[in-house]
């Protein structure tokens, strides 16, 4: 494939206020669906620790959404139940 500069912008991944789209939306979610439930504006001050919290974890892995996605996939929900592997 060609590296031109309209292929490069394309192929990239999607990023929101310097964040993968994951880890921005989660952000998004981790301090705003906790103020629509409980109704307590001072959740809303959480937004910078949440943000640099996932600034760091973007720094030590970018793709850690994609590892994790692909574990929840693989994994065999019977490691997921109850009692584990041996269903006890």
């Amino acid at each position: 494939m060609e590296k031109t500069p309209v292929i490069l912008g394309l192929s990239r991944a999607a990023k929101f206020l310097g964040l993968p789209m994951p880890y921005a939306m989660a952000v998004g979610g981790l301090t705003v669906l906790p103020f629509i439930l409980i109704k307590a504006a001072a959740w809303l001050l959480t937004l910078p620790i949440w943000y640099f919290g996932a600034r760091i974890v973007t720094a030590i892995n970018p793709n850690g959404h994609v590892v994790l996605g692909t574990v929840l996939l693989k994994t065999p929900d019977a490691l997921f139940a109850p009692g584990g592997r041996h269903g006890t």
